[in-house]
């Protein structure tokens, strides 16, 4: 089983030296890193070059030529991919390397299901440090909100770690519409749709952010709401074509 691990990145020159070891350390076969870069203006990119060089798994650097944002970035470099499994992590160090194997191992279920989620509110998921309650209050509020329009049937549509595999992401890709950054809830979304494929939530322990700030801002919370909305209305016509296309 080859695997593709796909970093987003936007200013994460602090962050991405520490998350490139640390994925290489787990001796993973078949794995290869692509750092999808969101053209950052301090140097990710060459940080994550210069680590490369020092590391076993193959790693590259690809810029996402399209709008800005994290989903195109992660559409851009499950594009450039060549595994069977792509998997999304964060670059910041708040999903932990050692809880990849444990997603990956969920494929070995017959079926294989199409996406395992990396659940912080599983039975054995969590966090290593306690959130201060505005940051719990916006990650309860969007988890309630994705699952009251758009019923889908995560208890954590939020944690943004996820593995999919690749035949059933390239059936849905043509379906999604990325904006914003929770692009693991609209692939969760597409997926639920089609009664086949399955979901299945992995627990994680959620860290806290190495270096820098988060990216969450009034901007982001925006298109998080449009795109639960456009989803929400496109529904009917989207299971349609996917129960067409099986």
């Amino acid at each position: 089983m080859n695997v593709s691990v796909i970093l987003p990145t936007f200013r994460e020159k602090e962050n991405i030296a520490g998350m490139l070891r640390a994925l290489d350390a787990l001796r993973l076969p078949g794995l290869e890193i692509i750092v999808a870069d969101d053209h950052s203006p301090d140097g990710t990119e060459e940080a994550a070059l210069e680590t490369a060089q020092t590391l076993r798994t193959p790693v590259r650097v690809e810029q996402n030529p399209g709008p800005k944002g994290l989903s195109p970035s992660v559409v851009h470099g499950f594009a450039k991919a060549g595994g069977d499994i792509l998997v999304c992590m964060d670059a910041d160090g708040q999903h932990r390397p050692e809880d990849l194997p444990g997603l990956l191992a969920e494929f070995d279920r017959t079926p294989a299901p199409a996406l395992v989620v990396g659940s912080r509110h599983v039975p054995g998921g969590g966090f290593t440090e306690k959130w201060n309650i505005f940051r719990v209050m916006c990650s309860d509020g969007a988890a309630f909100a994705a699952r009251l329009v758009l019923g889908v049937p995560l208890n954590d549509p939020m944690s943004g770690f996820f593995a999919v595999r690749r035949d059933a992401y390239e059936r849905v890709a043509p379906h999604l519409s990325p904006v914003g950054f929770k692009i693991m809830l609209e692939l969760a979304f597409l997926f639920s749709l089609t009664k086949c494929d399955g979901i299945v939530e992995h627990p994680i322990t959620f860290a806290m952010r190495k270096h820098g700030e988060s990216k969450l801002s009034g901007r982001v919370m925006a298109q998080y709401l449009a795109m639960l909305w456009r989803c929400f209305r496109a529904r009917p016509a989207l299971r349609k074509k996917l129960s067409s296309a099986k």
